[in-house]
């Protein structure tokens, strides 16, 4: 009899695979490591391979897991739109999510397809704005939902499910020379962005003399000028792509942290909001930033 490959153990080997950690994705699931640890070796015993190769420093996947990663990814998405449609197979009306330019190119396609599938009778509208934009519509009562950069918005008085999470870094010109100029040159968002708060207050901690070369509504715009080697621009780590290079720590630029996505609703008692957050949740899970030159919008 052929062995079945339960679903969470295939959760719980692309979280590793994605996160590059054990503990990390443990975290995630609300597990232990060494739970996670037996997960991943139930699974190896299953399929008969080492899936990953791992030391006291890293985790990386093995050739045969980088081959199954992708098959693991469609059957998880296949697991959540069929019990999508036995969960909650008659909902309808319409349901009103708001998130910046960006996430709606990068990730609402694959949510708002997953969705359409599982809830046919169901319209999705879509507003897009800044973070800052989206928390206030939600609290206005003009949105019922939203994906935001690390929101603020109380528990107590909101939904919030984190989605994803990844490291806020410094991005300059492969090859260029902007980030030894001086002042230091730099492109950011509106006075809005909390990336661009963040990163302007580690510049003045560390004591870095520096300027707003560019400022755009766009994060398009920002990744232009970077690659231009007119600035340096604070943004996502896995934006460092083709003509855009990570600036390491050997530059002295300070560390800017993480950023997190998180889904946030008015109620959370709204059978259409649960199943919309179950959606984003589980496409977030796979999902990538998109590289370089792929259309963005209004900066997070």
């Amino acid at each position: 009899m052929q062995p079945i490959l339960d679903a969470d153990l295939l959760r719980t080997f692309v979280a590793i695979a994605d996160t590059g950690s054990f503990s990390v994705a443990a975290e995630r699931a609300g597990r232990t490591p060494s739970a996670v640890s037996m997960q991943v070796k139930k699974l190896e015993d299953l399929v008969g391979r080492r899936l990953f190769d791992r030391d006291s420093r890293r985790v990386a996947l093995t050739a045969f897991g980088e081959s199954m990663l992708p098959d693991a990814r469609r059957i998880l998405q296949m697991h959540a739109e069929l019990w999508g449609r036995l969960k909650q197979p008659d909902l309808e009306g319409s349901i009103t999510v708001g998130t910046p330019d960006e996430y709606a190119s990068a990730f609402l396609p694959r949510v708002l397809r997953s969705f359409a599938r599982t809830h046919p009778r169901v319209q999705v509208n879509v507003i897009c704005d800044i973070s800052a934009k989206v928390r206030v519509y939600l609290e206005r009562g003009d949105i019922d939902s939203g994906l935001v950069t690390n929101a603020d918005i109380s528990d107590a008085q909101f939904l919030r499910r984190q989605v994803h999470e990844e490291q806020l870094v410094w991005l300059g010109a492969r090859g260029g020379t902007a980030y030894r100029r001086e002042p230091l040159p730099v492109a950011v968002a509106n006075p809005d962005c909390c990336w661009r708060k963040r990163s302007v207050a580690a510049l003045n901690k560390a004591g870095f003399r520096h300027r707003v070369a560019y400022q755009s509504a766009s994060a398009a715009g920002q990744i232009a000028a970077v690659a231009g080697d007119l600035a340096i621009a604070p943004l996502p780590a896995s934006l460092a792509r083709g003509d855009l290079v990570l600036l390491g720590a050997d530059t002295g630029l300070p560390d800017l942290g993480t950023y997190a996505i998180s889904f946030i609703a008015r109620d959370e008692n709204d059978p259409l909001v649960m199943a919309l957050s179950d959606h984003v949740a589980e496409s977030f899970a796979p999902a990538s930033v998109p590289a370089p030159g792929m259309s963005l919008g209004k900066a997070a």
